[in-house]
């Protein structure tokens, strides 16, 4: 088997070849990497069975490594390694698809042996897993499935007979799974009539059985035991005991199911979907209450797009006070934008922060579209006070409730996320045909400053462009746009350091020659005084400012 080594830290590599040759398995050390750009490249000129890689590196880090081989080369496994033990890069590891994480500071080489002969076990499952799918049709027994999905079911109602009879049959169905510490994981298909179209099974009976075979089959790898069963239209029901009864390392191993499960259904039969996972009890007589919790949890975090994975203690109790904090900071915030009349820095403000809310996935549904209405009143309200006509046409479609007839109909964050930016690009698309506006010369200044904001930019320079005076052009920028020549130069350079740091391709010390400072000193000076933090702070947040 080939293997790449990737860390940014030269000793690092080192020491794994070393401990990979002191397993005694049978490994080719293929090459190693200073990071995740590195890897991949060899990855396109040479065969590479495993790549152990860390979490944290420059150009391109692990999770960004996982993702692109996952597109370019799904046989490729990869083991996570680093520094860092928070539960959190454990989680977007593995929904990554990474087969397992481990801590530098706990490898040793019979760790690092059972975790490698582990992949190795995988592949050769994922070969017979490919084998059983060709011939799947031939192959299962649907009486057996048939008769062991009415029971479950009956179970899952609370029926007396079937809780009396579970040891029983359990054993007559061949079931490891035993009656105390059960969890409940509701598995639903994303999009489940499109997922009907582009299944590699089109038969909707047999994609049924194949997605039971292989949830079957993934939970017995991976927890020695468990069940799934067909609950109703494209909603699968898992039990599995936890192990450890309660506790992180009990958490963590149902995460692993759970995404085990979403990994392989996506992987061997091309179908996307998200799990709910109920809190554990020791009473078969409340299956039906884990089933409500487990799909309760699902509904909240499955309008966020496909393959979420929730748990129900996670959103049974979500105080609400800090998401409507969250919301209404950045209400203002847009508030703020257009009564400057800054409207390309608001959109481009209002599309950060659906993005950031793309990646967050914690305000709840309705909560969002209220904003989304919100969002889009304020720049109307706003257009109408700055323009003496013109909006008539799209206020009447507010008052008569369009909009909010059109959100209401939206059943995804993506949706959601395209109506806003369209509604929103439309609506300033409408205000610039119909007013009279900036006039050219500041309309030419703000183009100027758009496109060359990374160069040196001086007040009389662009006067000059404009053929102004200084001082008047000065005067009419202010009085046109609401704020100052350098207060914009400087807000169109934050806004687009912020992008840059958030899409982490430009290297911290090149950062502030990229947006128009030539001292990185004073452009961090400058960057804390517009956001209230430094770079690196900003970075270290994920793009959530204080305040």
């Amino acid at each position: 088997m080939n293997v790449v080594v990737v860390d940014d830290e030269v000793q690092i590599r080192k020491w794994f070849h070393i401990l990979l040759l002191k397993t005694g398995l049978p490994l080719q050390i293929a090459g190693s990497c200073g990071n995740g750009k590195e890897a991949l490249e060899l990855c396109r000129a040479s065969r590479i069975d495993l790549i152990i890689t860390d979490i944290k590196m420059p150009v391109m880090d692990g999770i960004e490594l996982i993702q692109h081989l996952k597109s370019e080369f799904p046989a490729i496994r990869v083991l996570i390694l680093s520094a860092y033990g928070e539960f959190h890069y454990a989680s977007e590891a593995l929904k990554a698809g990474a087969s397992e994480y481990i801590l530098k500071a706990e490898v040793t080489v019979e760790s690092l042996k059972e975790a490698v002969l582990k992949v190795m076990g995988d592949i050769d499952t994922e070969k017979k897993r490919v084998q059983e799918v060709d011939t799947l049709k031939s192959t299962l027994n649907e009486n057996q499935n048939a008769l062991r999905a009415l029971y479950f079911t009956e179970l899952l109602r609370g029926v007396p007979t079937a809780i009396q009879e579970f040891d029983n049959k359990m054993g007559v169905f061949k079931i490891a799974l035993d009656k105390r510490h059960i969890t409940l994981m509701a598995v639903c298909i994303d999009d489940y009539r499109n997922t009907l179209k582009t299944a590699r099974i089109k038969t909707k009976e047999l994609l049924d059985m194949a997605m039971v075979n292989i949830m079957d089959e993934t939970l017995q790898n991976e927890a020695n035991g468990g069940c799934s069963l067909l609950f109703e239209q494209g909603v699968y029901v898992v039990l599995v005991n936890t192990p450890g009864h309660g506790g992180k390392s009990a958490r963590e191993a149902t995460l692993r199911y759970a995404h085990r499960i979403s990994n392989h259904l996506y992987d061997f039969i091309g179908v996307p979907v998200s799990i709910g996972i109920s809190l554990t009890y020791n009473d078969l007589s409340l299956l039906g209450r884990q089933y409500s919790e487990a799909y309760e949890a699902l509904s909240k975090k499955q309008f966020y797009g496909r393959r979420s994975v929730v748990w129900y203690e996670d959103v049974e109790e979500r105080p609400t006070k800090k998401d409507n904090k969250e919301l209404n900071a950045a209400l203002s915030e847009w508030s703020h934008y257009l009564d400057r009349g800054d409207y390309e820095l608001a959109r481009r403000y209002i599309q950060a922060f659906m993005e950031d809310m793309g990646r967050q996935k914690h305000i709840p549904e309705q909560e969002l579209k209220m904003f989304c209405l919100e969002s889009v009143f304020l720049l109307l309200q706003n257009l109408r006070r700055k323009l003496s006509q013109g909006m008539n046409e799209a206020q009447a479609a507010f008052d008569t409730g369009l909009p909010q007839q059109e959100i209401s109909q939206l059943s995804s964050f993506h949706e959601v996320k395209e109506w806003i930016l369209l509604r929103i690009g439309k609506l300033l698309e409408e205000a610039g045909t119909s007013r009279q506006g900036y006039s050219e010369a500041i309309r030419k200044t703000c183009d100027y400053i758009y496109a060359s904001f990374s160069e040196e930019i001086s007040l009389q320079y662009v006067a000059e462009l404009v053929h102004l005076n200084k001082t008047y052009l000065s005067e009419l920028f202010k009085k046109e746009t609401g704020t100052s020549f350098n207060d914009f130069l400087t807000q169109v350079r934050i806004e687009k350091a912020k992008e840059l740091i958030l899409a982490g391709e430009v290297k911290m010390g090149a950062m502030a020659e990229q947006v128009g400072y030539p001292d990185g000193s004073y452009f961090t000076k400058v960057f804390k005084k517009v956001t209230g933090m430094t770079p690196m702070e900003f970075k270290q947040s994920g793009g959530r400012l204080k305040g």
